[in-house]
Order: C-alpha cells, then sequence, then structure tokens
C-alpha cells in the first residue's frame, strides 16, 4: 500500500483544479459542502487518513483489489481508493447530479480503472463474488432496503471479502437517537424550512396529499388528509392501491406514522437518517452469510494523537461504549 502522506498530496493536487475552476463554480460548491476542508493540504490528510483507518480496522489492503463503493456519491471514497492502487473502483449512486463532479475527475485524468454510473440498488448487478470489499459509508441509513442491499453484498462479494460499513446514526446513542427522531417528524409533518443540516421542501404528508388528490379529486378535504395520515411510510405505488381500496369498499389503511421508524419519500422511497443499533446490524448481516463486529467510533481522522489513541482505547472497549458514540462502523467477512 503507497505511503499515506503522498496519497494525501495526490488527492490535493486531483481536486485542486476543480475548486479553482470559474466556469464551474458549482462543481467546487458540492465539493466543500460535503468535503469542506478539501481545498487545504490538511483537509485532504484528514479525509486520506479516514480511508486508510477503515482499511486498517478491517485488515484489508486494497492494493491490486477490486472495490464497490454502494451510494458513491462524490466520489472522494473512490479517488482516494485509486490513488491506494487498487486494479478496479466501481461505484452508483441514484442521483446523478453528484456523480458529476467524479465523473469529470475520470474524463480529465482518464482514470480508467475508476467506474461509476447513475443507479439504484435494483438497476445495477455485477457478477458473483466479484468483488474483494464492498463500501457503504455513510449511505446504509439511506438505502431503501437494508436487506437487500445485504442480500447483494453477499451476492457480489467474494468468500473471503470485506463490507465495510460507517455510519453516523448510531441508535445505541440515546440523545442522537432522540436528535434523529425529532428530524424524522419534521420530514413526515414539516414544516418546510431546513432543519438540522437537512432541507425539508415538503413534508412527506403533505406530499401523499397531493398524490391522493390527484388520482381521486372527488374526495373531501378530510378524507384525503385523513388518507394521507394512514398511509405513512408507503410510496405512491402503495398509495394509490390503498386509495382504490378505499373508494370500493371503505377500508382506511393503517400505517400510521408514530416516532419510532424513519418516514419514506412517498416519491422515491427515499429515507432519511436511519437509526441502528450497530450489535443488531452486526446480527443481521450475520444472517447474510457473514461474520461480523461492530465497534463504537469516536474520531480521529484529523490526525491528533490523543484522538486517535483515545478513539482506539473506546473503539476496544465496544460495546460498553457504544451508547457515547455518534459513529459506528461494522466490519464483515463474507463466509
Amino acid at each position: 500500500m503507497p505511503d499515506y502522506a503522498s496519497v494525501a498530496r495526490q488527492v490535493y493536487a486531483l481536486y485542486q483544479p476543480i475548486l479553482h475552476d470559474n466556469a464551474h463554480h458549482d462543481h467546487a460548491r458540492e465539493l466543500l459542502g460535503y468535503y469542506p476542508r478539501l481545498n487545504t493540504l490538511e483537509g485532504c490528510q484528514e479525509y486520506t487518513r479516514f480511508v486508510y483507518d477503515l482499511c486498517a480496522l478491517a485488515r484489508f489492503d486494497p492494493t491490486g483489489k477490486r472495490v464497490l463503493d454502494v451510494g458513491c456519491g462524490l466520489g472522494l471514497q473512490l479517488a482516494i481508493l485509486h490513488l491506494m492502487g487498487v486494479a478496479e473502483a466501481h461505484g452508483f449512486d441514484p442521483y446523478a447530479d453528484r456523480l458529476q463532479v467524479l465523473q469529470r475527475l475520470i474524463a480529465e485524468h482518464s482514470l480508467k480503472n475508476l467506474q461509476v454510473r447513475q443507479a439504484g440498488l435494483e438497476e445495477v448487478d455485477y457478477p458473483q463474488g466479484a468483488f474483494d470489499m464492498l463500501l457503504s459509508n455513510e449511505a446504509i441509513s439511506h438505502y431503501p432496503s437494508v436487506e437487500r442491499f445485504l442480500e447483494r453484498a453477499a451476492e457480489w462479494l467474494r468468500v473471503g471479502g470485506v463490507l465495510i460499513i460507517a455510519d453516523g446514526n448510531n441508535g445505541a446513542n440515546p440523545q442522537l437517537a432522540h436528535k434523529t427522531r425529532q428530524i424524522w417528524e419534521r420530514f413526515e409533518n414539516g414544516p418546510a424550512g431546513d432543519y438540522e443540516g437537512h432541507t425539508v421542501r415538503q413534508s412527506y404528508r403533505e406530499a401523499r396529499e397531493a398524490i391522493i388528490r390527484e388520482c381521486a379529486p372527488d374526495l373531501s378535504h378530510e378524507q384525503v388528509a385523513e388518507l394521507a395520515r394512514r398511509t405513512s411510510g408507503m410510496t405512491q405505488p402503495a398509495i394509490l392501491d390503498a386509495v382504490r381500496r378505499y373508494r370500493a369498499t371503505g377500508e382506511t389503511p393503517n400505517s400510521i406514522f408514530t416516532g419510532e421508524a424513519c418516514p419514506v419519500n412517498p416519491y422515491s422511497g427515499a429515507v432519511i437518517e436511519r437509526l441502528f443499533d450497530p450489535f443488531e446490524l452486526a446480527r443481521q448481516i450475520e444472517g447474510y452469510g457473514f461474520r461480523a463486529r461492530a465497534y463504537a467510533y469516536f474520531g480521529g481522522a484529523r490526525g491528533n494523537p490523543l484522538v486517535r489513541l483515545a478513539n482506539r482505547a473506546l473503539m476496544a472497549l465496544t460495546p460498553l461504549t457504544i451508547r457515547w458514540a455518534n459513529s459506528f462502523r461494522v466490519i464483515a467477512v463474507r463466509v
């Protein structure tokens, strides 16, 4: 594996032309929105150290390996893995605008071993056992179906391959769980606006009302509102089925938001910040043919030696420390 400091310098050099391109301000704005320190060498060291730390925790050397980033977004982790010497780096994400920067990097620098595509989990496929490592960084909490992701991970990873999950939605932390449920409430019931780093453009309940009103304009305002309240967590096809049943039989659906489950965008099926008990997630992963272990994570990617030392000690004390950690890691080996 190449030296960490040299990879960080290459990351810095790779992204500077984009960050200072006056013709494409949107690319720099997008990058710095997610990675605010990418325009400094220290920031590039932080983001590079983050990927090195994940590989070290998984005891995975990416040199010469085939890797897949599920929900790769802007693709910084894929670019770092490319510079770390992977044979092939693949990624996909359902949002085309997120991929533009990475696709530009690939084209401008002829990164032929780095391949990305716009797709959801059901729209992409790879041969069985195609990859040595699958990465899910801050993505598993947004997958429409965690179960389907794990099925596909089991298919795509070779025996002995590694699944690395890093996420900041530790449901075992009571304070974090409370804050996340407040975000759920805002997305489900509004009002619109910015809240805790998120933007609510329209509440999911209002979106369901619009769907119901369009397919059944003869229903009263009260009927539409009640059906919208009772179709929480449903996507548009299921909502339309529920409305048809209601009109045919008078049967009302009973999927009501209680604040205990993450709400669902009725148009896209996307979810906002699921919560996970890391140990329950590890047990769930093992049911798909893995050996899995969860860890509390407290930071250290910025390089502060005291923070890194404390993080190693607190990770070693998992599960005792999990309730105080904002983030977690799950490392799973395909068996």
